[in-house]
């Protein structure tokens, strides 16, 4: 690994138990998919949108750490603080109003979608956990 590169690369913010949370949470959601989907349809499903949640939730959290932990070496003015802090409010803001919107476009599916749909957030956000993780650990 290159000297920049290890610069770049900053100290999970997080402690250890929240990662070993995720992989229970992970292995257990799995599990529970494997046992209860039982058309290759729904296993389907809920792969792809596993791996969607994943890359959005991964992308989120790497921009929400970078908008807290700006970088050292370079002065910021005010102007430039404020606008990353409305930034991360707008990101924000954003986030709820799907996290609120989505009971609500589910609620005309069946028990099934809802459940592929649950199980998959489980796991979208926490194997996402792990990896930022992995990408930020020293």
């Amino acid at each position: 690994m290159s000297v920049e590169a290890q610069k770049r690369r900053t100290r999970y913010p997080y402690g250890k138990v929240r990662v070993y949370w995720s992989v229970s949470m992970t292995v257990l959601s799995i599990i529970l998919a494997l046992l209860l989907l039982k058309s290759l349809l729904s296993f389907l499903y809920y792969l792809g949108l596993t791996i969607v949640l994943v890359a959005v939730v991964l992308m989120l959290k790497m921009r929400f750490f970078h908008l807290k932990m700006p970088e050292s070496s370079e002065e910021e003015s005010e102007t430039e603080s404020k606008m990353q802090n409305r930034k991360a409010l707008l990101m924000l803001f954003g986030v709820l109003i799907v996290s609120i919107s989505l009971p609500l476009l589910l609620a005309r599916f069946n028990p099934e979608i809802w459940f592929v749909c649950l199980i998959s957030y489980i796991s979208g956000v926490s194997i996402a956990e792990i990896i930022f993780f992995l990408i930020t650990r020293k």
